[in-house]
C-alpha cells in the first residue's frame, strides 16, 4: 500500500510517467496492483531467513533466478529510477538497478532498517525513512557512514485515508475507546480486556475490532453484557473502512506497535501499545519506546499485562483531559511527516531523474 500511495503521487506530480510494478509471484498482489491501473510484472524471490530451515536452500535458488528475471526487465524496460520498498522480493531488483547504473531509492517503515534494505544500502542513491534519522543512527550506529543518504520523509500512506467520513457508532457523548489487533487480532490483549470489559462499559464507550479468529469469541461477551452495556460496545471482525471510522470516532486506541502506528500518527489518536513479543527485529518494541519518548503513547509490556494495569491505563488516558490533549498534539505532530510521505518520497525520486 505505501509504494501503491506513492505511485499515485508520481502519478500527479507527472502525467506521462509510466510505471511497472515488481512484486511476487503471488495472485493477491498482482490483483491489488493492476487494479490500480500498474502494469505488473512477477519475479522469483527466496525469503531472507535468519533461522534453520530446509527451505532455505530452495530460496538460494529461487533468488539468484530472481536475480536473473530481475536483470531482464531492467533490460527491457529501461527505467529512469527504481523505487524499492523493501523486502524479500526488492532486493533482486535492487541489485539489478544498481548493476545497470540506474539510480535507487529505497524506503524503510520501521525505525530500524530491515535486512532487505541493509543489505540494499550500498546499491541505493538514496533511503526513505519513516522515522527521524537519529532514530537509526540510535538503534545502529553502524549506518553513520551512509547517513549522507538518509531522507526523513514519513511513511506514505493511502491517498484515500484522511477522506474517512464520520460515522456515529453511539447516540451517547461518551468518550470512546478503540482496541483493535490487524487482521488476525491480538488474542493476548482481546483476553485481557474482556476481563475489565463491564469495568469499562461502565464509563466508556468501545469500538473492538477484534480480528477473525476473535470475532465469533466477541460476539459471545457481547450477548452476556446487560443491554445498558451491549448497546455501549460494537464489534467487528476486520474492515478497512470501519477501522478507519473507529479510528475517526475514538478519544484514545489499545494496539500492537506495528505499521498501524502510522495511522494513528494520521488520526491523532493517543495510543496504548502493547507490542508483540518477538516481532521482526523486535521493532513494535522499539516503535513503542519512540512514541512513548515523544509523549505521543504510553506502553504495557505484554508479559507484565494484566487486567487491573489494562484498566488503570485506559483510565489514566481517558480521564486525564490534560494528558490525553497532550498526546492528541504529539501524534498529530508525528502524522503530518507520514500524511506529506507520498509527496516527499514522489519529489525525491523525481529529483533524481535525469
Amino acid at each position: 500500500m505505501p509504494t501503491l500511495a506513492v505511485a499515485a503521487a508520481l502519478k500527479d506530480k507527472s502525467k506521462d510517467i509510466v510505471l511497472l510494478y515488481v512484486g511476487s509471484t503471488k495472485p493477491a498482489d498482482r490483483e491489488l496492483v493492476e487494479s490500480a491501473g500498474i502494469e505488473f510484472r512477477a519475479i522469483s524471490a527466496g525469503k531472507l531467513r535468519r533461522y534453520f530451515s530446509l527451505e532455505n536452500v530452495a530460496d538460494v535458488f529461487r533468488f539468484f533466478r530472481g536475480v536473473g528475471q530481475a536483470k531482464k526487465i531492467i533490460a527491457d524496460f529501461a527505467p529512469d529510477i527504481v523505487f524499492a520498498k523493501g523486502g524479500y522480493v526488492s532486493l533482486p531488483v535492487v541489485l539489478a538497478a544498481a548493476r545497470a547504473g540506474v539510480p535507487v531509492v529505497v524506503h524503510e517503515s520501521d525505525n530500524r532498517l530491515g535486512l532487505s534494505n541493509r543489505l540494499s544500502l550500498r546499491a541505493a542513491t538514496r533511503v526513505a525513512v519513516a522515522y527521524p534519522i537519529a532514530q537509526y543512527l540510535k538503534n545502529n550506529p553502524k549506518l553513520s557512514q551512509y547517513k549522507a543518504k538518509l531522507v526523513y520523509t514519513g511513511l506514505p500512506m493511502d491517498v484515500d485515508l484522511l477522506k474517512t467520513q464520520p460515522r456515529t457508532f453511539f447516540h451517547n457523548r461518551r468518550k470512546t475507546l478503540m482496541v483493535a489487533g490487524g487482521s488476525q487480532g491480538a488474542k493476548a490483549i482481546n483476553e485481557t480486556f474482556w476481563k475489565i470489559l463491564p469495568e469499562v462499559l461502565t464509563n466508556y464507550n468501545v469500538i473492538h475490532q477484534t480480528g477473525t479468529l476473535s470475532f465469533e469469541r466477541a460476539k459471545a461477551e457481547k450477548t452476556t453484557l446487560p443491554d445498558t452495556l451491549a448497546e455501549n460496545y460494537f464489534i467487528f471482525d476486520f474492515d478497512i473502512r470501519t477501522y478507519r471510522e473507529g479510528l475517526l470516532a475514538a478519544d484514545a486506541i489499545v494496539s500492537r506497535s506495528g505499521s498501524s502506528v502510522f495511522d494513528f500518527q494520521a488520526f491523532g489518536v493517543p495510543a496504548i501499545l502493547i507490542p508483540l513479543p518477538g516481532s521482526a527485529g523486535d521493532h513494535q518494541v522499539r516503535n513503542a519506546h519512540f512514541l512513548t519518548e515523544t509523549g505521543a503513547a504510553t506502553a504495557l509490556d505484554q508479559k507484565k499485562l494484566t487486567p487491573e494495569k489494562l484498566l488503570a491505563m485506559i483510565e489514566q488516558v481517558l480521564n486525564e483531559d490534560d494528558v490525553r490533549e497532550v498526546m492528541t498534539q504529539k501524534m498529530q505532530e508525528l502524522g503530518k511527516i507520514s500524511i506529506g510521505a507520498s509527496s516527499s518520497v514522489a519529489d525525491l525520486i523525481l529529483g533524481l531523474v535525469k
